[in-house]
């Protein structure tokens, strides 16, 4: 349990750093105090979960994004990070 729990830490660091690189103020509810993980400004909540393998990466079949959505659920898109960071900074203008 100890080392999952740096794990997730040290995760959560990692993309903490990501929205800062990226000019996103972003605070880290360490320790899992709060509901979610981070919470970007002008973003919204994030959870961050860190696995050694996720099979909803498999589905992705070549494709640049995934939406998924479970029986009567409304549907998520998955997509990678920068991908991600990329859209939001050429919505905004940066």
């Amino acid at each position: 349990m100890k080392n999952s729990k740096a794990k997730g830490s040290r995760v959560e660091r990692e993309v903490k750093k990501i929205f800062e690189e990226a000019g996103f103020e972003t605070v880290r509810s360490a320790g899992s105090f709060g509901k979610t993980d981070l919470f970007v400004d002008g973003i919204g909540s994030i959870q961050v979960k860190a696995r050694k393998s996720f099979s909803i990466l498999n589905m992705f079949d070549g494709a640049d994004k995934l939406v998924i959505k479970a029986n009567r659920k409304e549907p998520y898109i998955v997509m990678p990070l920068k991908d991600y960071l990329e859209e939001i900074k050429c919505q905004n203008g940066k």
